[in-house]
């Protein structure tokens, strides 16, 4: 499914707004050698936590679906749904060239989930925890877990003390990796542990094949995203 029903639409992410980081060369982000489209106003970042060993993933689930973000005092900016499904395509073609295997099943449980999201606001802080399960709940892939995921349960972004706040433009797409080893049922958290950013990406002149070199140039800054052998 692309896009989101018009209950879902209305969550908003529990996060302060701020205001729009001047540069992106100046965050402490895993690769310096960042990407600027020479087709849109748009850069590509990655992050990642250093301390996890991406050598255990081999296998994936993600939803078919692009999920607006913004904060909970904000209202929700327009941004174009017309390349959601070229996003969601390249996100998924790009984890099975470099291995990966989907799982469909969401009674089984994924080495990792892949979350892909798009900003609506104008100022945007992608790296505070939220209440992840009241955008993503949908997602039927989460089955695998009992007694189940609810509202109350928190993502934590392990570069956040080095990065600090990190504020995106509306349209700026986030492809956010989960792995399910991160699961803490005792504090209610999930963990990330790599993001791959490409600011307003969807504003102003976009096209298919700009997004999808975005998603790829994500990949290209991150190497270590390769499925080892089981």
């Amino acid at each position: 499914m692309i896009g989101i029903t018009s209950a879902r639409r209305h969550a908003r992410m529990v996060a302060p707004a701020i205001g729009l980081l001047g540069a992106l060369g100046g965050l402490a982000c895993d690769n310096d050698n960042n990407f600027v489209s020479p087709l849109v106003n748009s850069a590509v970042v990655v992050f990642k936590d250093t301390s996890f060993n991406f050598t255990t993933l081999h296998t994936f689930s993600m939803p078919d679906t692009i999920v607006h973000l913004l904060p909970v005092s904000s209202p929700e900016l327009e941004v174009a749904r017309q390349f959601d499904r070229t996003a969601i395509d390249q996100v998924r073609r790009d984890l099975r060239s470099r291995g990966y295997i989907e799982i469909t099943n969401g009674n089984i449980r994924p080495d990792f989930v892949v979350l892909v999201g798009a900003t609506a606001t104008t100022s945007y802080n992608a790296f505070v925890g939220y209440p992840w399960f009241s955008f993503w709940g949908f997602f039927s892939g989460w089955a695998w877990f009992t007694p189940g995921f609810s509202t109350t349960w928190n993502i934590v972004y392990p570069w956040f003390p080095r990065v600090g706040n990190t504020s995106f433009d509306k349209g700026t797409l986030i492809v956010d990796l989960i792995p399910t080893s991160s699961v803490d049922p005792q504090a209610r958290t999930i963990h990330s542990a790599w993001a791959g950013v490409a600011t307003a990406l969807l504003n102003g002149n976009v096209t298919a094949a700009t997004v999808a070199a975005s998603v790829d140039r994500m990949f290209q800054l991150s190497p270590y995203l390769t499925a080892a052998n089981p």
